[in-house]
């Protein structure tokens, strides 16, 4: 429960608008978030190790997204043609067919015949923003449990 409050507290309630905006696009805001951020885990813990691992995931999720969208990209593979919407013209944005910004009412069909449906684009940018969370709480779980 306290690694939870200070995950919620360290990416929301102490990120500026600025941070929140600029951290993907430049290193530098970037870094300040995530100092920010990781000093609120200093109530959990004194380790090092724990909080630099915390630390440096954070930087690299946060300044860093097309890992994470080719990593739900891929995982949307799984499926009966184990085929999905292509990612530069209908991924990129989140890893999920969103065809962002523009709204298509008709699926598209893959290379192997596999039909995907758009999602609204609200919904899958908060799929991301779920995946993405997940994977800083579970991270920032390893390394307070193995690392301290």
């Amino acid at each position: 429960m306290e690694q939870l409050l200070a995950h919620i507290f360290g990416d929301f309630v102490l990120q500026s608008d600025y941070l929140a905006l600029n951290k993907s696009k430049r290193s530098w805001p970037c870094l300040v978030h995530v100092l920010i951020y990781t000093s609120v885990f200093l109530f959990l813990t004194i380790s090092w190790k724990a909080l630099l691992v915390i630390g440096v995931t954070h930087f690299l999720l946060d300044r860093f997204h097309t890992p994470l969208k080719r990593l739900i990209w891929w995982r949307n593979h799984l499926n009966p043609t184990l085929s999905y919407a292509p990612f530069k013209t209908n991924c990129d944005t989140t890893g999920y067919f969103d065809a962002y910004p523009l709204i298509h009412t008709e699926p598209i069909m893959d290379k192997r015949g596999g039909l995907h449906t758009q999602r609204l684009a609200f919904i899958t940018m908060w799929l991301y923003i779920i995946h993405d969370n997940f994977l800083h709480l579970l991270i920032n779980f390893l390394a307070l449990k193995y690392l301290v």
